[in-house]
């Protein structure tokens, strides 16, 4: 039963949703997307699903609960991913901790860098830090990112429109 659960709730969070990217399938994953031998995964405390604490926290986030996210990530940084990558964790941490309500830039920086210094073509990322860099008025260093989505993920990919859109 808990495995149905667990996949009907991994099929489910696959819709699209602006409030944040994963690494996307035009990007190369040099970061750490990893199989286990144990069906359900590794788990945190031997009673949690880690892939499902990643998932309750992208979803708290879409809702703009960012703080509750952003804490649930914080809880499940140090396991072993399963079902994402270490990358689309400190993406998410990074656009948790720039959308809160006191926006903590400079932890969403070192988490945004944290996510492409393990994907370094990590689209979510990628344009994550250029919106961070125009809302720093850091706009030559945003552009620069445009041009880097332009190429990795192409003038029509969601990321570019909305990074090109914020800065035009």
């Amino acid at each position: 039963m808990k495995t149905l659960l667990s996949l009907i709730f991994i099929l489910s969070s696959t819709l699209s949703y602006s409030a944040g990217t994963d690494s996307g399938s035009n990007s190369s994953s040099s970061g750490s997307s990893s199989s286990s031998n144990s069906p359900k995964g590794p788990s945190l405390n031997n009673n949690i699903d880690v892939n499902i604490e990643y998932h309750r926290a992208k979803k708290l986030i879409y809702k703009k609960e960012y703080e509750k996210g952003l804490k649930i990530l914080e809880n499940i940084e140090s396991e072993k991913p399963f079902g994402y990558t270490k990358a689309d964790l400190y993406n998410y941490m990074g656009f948790a901790s720039r959308k809160q309500q006191n926006p903590n830039y400079e932890n969403a920086e070192d988490y945004y860098l944290k996510a492409l210094s393990i994907n370094e073509d990590h689209i979510g990322a990628l344009e994550y830090l250029g919106e961070l860099y125009f809302e720093t008025n850091r706009e030559d260093m945003a552009r620069s990112l445009l041009d880097r989505l332009g190429m990795l993920a192409g003038e029509a990919s969601n990321e570019y429109k909305e990074l090109y859109d914020l800065l035009n």
